[in-house]
């Protein structure tokens, strides 16, 4: 009989491109006599699928944490919804949700806080919700009331939130905690492809009914949090309180995961920082398609290109790309840099184009996006990812595939995936990222250069980062796992 896994994914697979949605179809694909069921949270309920689902996918389930009209679950017969809500009285959330709702405040406001309390609010606030509306208890003045005086209670006062840093977070909360009233189906494991919010739907099935759970991390989800909060313009407070919050249920699920994944030394090492047991966690690197990338450099074009497949966000640098190019254009003056991916952050994407009205890129650079990474690669010169964090990224490992040369930042697992086969630079180091790029296309070493190290590359590629390879581990979990369970299970 074949096993059924519940994939879970934040802003992922299957509604957006990417390297964690590449990681995800890849698998799903492979390990074709496994059932998936994919619960994915997305922004908004305006995303259309971007992968065509396989025969294996046996659900496929958008959770939108924003874009409703009202927050959590939103299906079910009319009756059936008036009557739970018609059923929500005050004394029903006095009595049965706000035990449960103030010991997981007390764990997501008070740092150091143990996960078990939290870990056992969140299992009973899930099955609150099975019976209970989950709109009219959230939005209920007494949650409201509940959160404020948590606030006042366990905040330090130079942390306390105002009343309008309050309601922005209230809100965040009641959307964010959305997910406990959704109802998901029984299998035989549980496997986020991150920590975070994605990974509560295992730790409580965990809790509640024994299903093995397995977390992938390709980044370092918290940290890259931080990163990304560090970019907006939210009051203190209101980012300390996000912080908080999510490295709560980080560390949960650390706690209860029975395997952490890894794609290297760097992210195994902020994993046991962030609470993981050092015990649970193996190293897993992603993998590539071997037979959709390969060499073809009879098609690279005669002016010099140099490619980056990212979607353009914050964290993918492509603002410090935009000032490299400046640089590099001045030695050689015709070159194409094509930069092909989904503009993520309409925002940010805005800021880029302002450097390139600056600096009078427009003849040096290609916008766009593509279905078509290896077609890219194969009529690019170069590759460059110029990332301020990243796990394993899977462009980088199609480039070495390809026999397209790298330069990338030294962030996450990217040096010891091009092991000296790539060029290396600092992040956020317009100069240094120049300086590399120049020394593979000017001058009368660049070409031989350019050879020497795809040819390495390729090799040490087909070595190490199979696809193949990377399904197979997680098969072989999947059964140790699953066999685990059947063990521990009475007779």
């Amino acid at each position: 009989m074949a096993a059924t896994v519940l994939l879970t994914t934040e802003g992922t697979y299957p509604y957006f491109t990417g390297g964690v949605s590449v990681w995800c179809d890849q698998l799903i694909r492979r390990l074709a006599n496994t059932r998936y069921h994919i619960f994915a949270i997305v922004p908004s309920p305006k995303h259309p699928l971007r992968f065509e689902l396989p025969g294996n996918i046996a659900s496929c389930r958008p959770f939108p944490l924003w874009g409703t009209s009202l927050p959590g679950l939103q299906t079910g017969r009319v009756a059936s919804t008036v009557k739970r809500a018609v059923e929500t009285t005050e004394e029903v959330i006095e009595d049965r949700f706000l035990p449960h709702f103030r010991s997981m405040l007390r764990a997501f406001l008070v740092q150091g806080s143990p996960v078990e309390p939290l870990a056992a609010a969140l299992v009973g606030l899930q099955i609150y919700f099975e019976t209970y509306d989950y709109a009219a208890t959230m939005q209920s003045r007494i949650a409201w009331s509940t959160f404020l005086a948590a606030c006042r209670s366990w905040l330090p006062a130079g942390r306390r939130p105002n009343l309008e840093e309050a309601t922005a977070c209230m809100r965040w909360l009641i959307r964010y905690l959305g997910i406990l009233a959704v109802p998901h189906p029984s299998v035989d494991l549980v496997h986020a492809s991150m920590t975070g919010l994605a990974g509560l739907p295992g730790v409580i099935s965990k809790l509640r009914h024994g299903t093995p759970y397995l977390v992938t991390e390709h980044g370092i989800y918290l940290r890259e949090l931080y990163l990304a909060l560090s970019r907006t313009d939210y009051p203190v407070n209101s980012r300390r309180f996000l912080l908080s919050l999510n490295e709560a249920i980080v560390r949960t699920n650390y706690r209860y995961a029975d395997t952490i994944t890894s794609l290297g030394d760097f992210n195994r090492d902020w994993q046991i920082r962030l609470g993981a047991e050092a015990s649970k966690t193996m190293f897993v690197p992603n993998g590539v398609d071997t037979e959709r990338f390969g060499l073809a450099p009879e098609r690279r074009p005669a002016r010099l290109t140099v490619l980056t497949l990212a979607r353009c966000f914050s964290l993918k640098g492509i603002d410090v790309l935009l000032e490299a190019i400046h640089l590099v254009r001045q030695r050689v003056p015709g070159v194409l840099f094509r930069i092909l991916g989904e503009r993520a952050d309409p925002e940010y994407y805005n800021q880029c184009l302002s450097i390139v009205e600056k600096h009078q890129l427009h003849s040096n650079i290609e916008w766009g996006e593509t279905d078509d990474p290896a077609g890219a690669l194969n009529e690019a010169h170069v590759f460059c990812l110029p990332s301020i964090s990243e796990g394993m990224p899977y462009s980088v490992l199609e480039a070495m595939f390809s026999g397209c040369p790298v330069v990338a930042t030294d962030v996450g697992n990217v040096a010891s995936v091009l092991a000296g086969t790539g060029l290396l630079v600092r992040p956020k180091d317009p100069a240094g990222l120049s300086d590399a790029l120049l020394k593979l296309l000017d001058g009368p070493e660049a070409v031989g250069l350019r050879s020497r190290l795809a040819e390495a590359a390729l090799r040490r590629a087909h070595q190490h980062f199979t696809a193949d390879a990377c399904a197979q581990s997680f098969d072989d979990i999947y059964s140790r796992l699953s066999l685990c369970e059947q063990i521990s299970q009475p007779v």
